[in-house]
């Protein structure tokens, strides 16, 4: 598992919204490896298989804690590209 990270305290707004946008790119650039390597079906596998993760707190637990994370996050994975990875 991934070693747990502090936000720096001066760390802006900005920041945040920058570092969440890298780490969704990551996301997507992850699955059109996998496609490239594996096909379509695997990175719509993993796709299914990240949210399914998130949503029963296998992947984090603290996500389960407050529905506006939840509600925050859980469809951003939703939303990730596997379907284009699909075909």
């Amino acid at each position: 598992m991934a070693e747990r990270f502090e936000i720096p305290a001066d760390f802006t707004v900005e920041k945040i919204q920058i570092t969440m946008g890298a780490l969704y790119l990551c996301l997507e650039h992850a699955m059109a490896h996998i496609a490239k390597a594996e096909g379509g079906a695997a990175a719509a596998a993993f796709q299914r298989e990240l949210v399914t993760g998130l949503k029963n707190g296998d992947i984090d637990m603290s996500l389960l804690d407050d529905a506006r994370t939840f509600d925050f996050v859980v469809p951003l994975v939703e939303r990730l590209a596997a379907a284009e990875f699909a075909n």
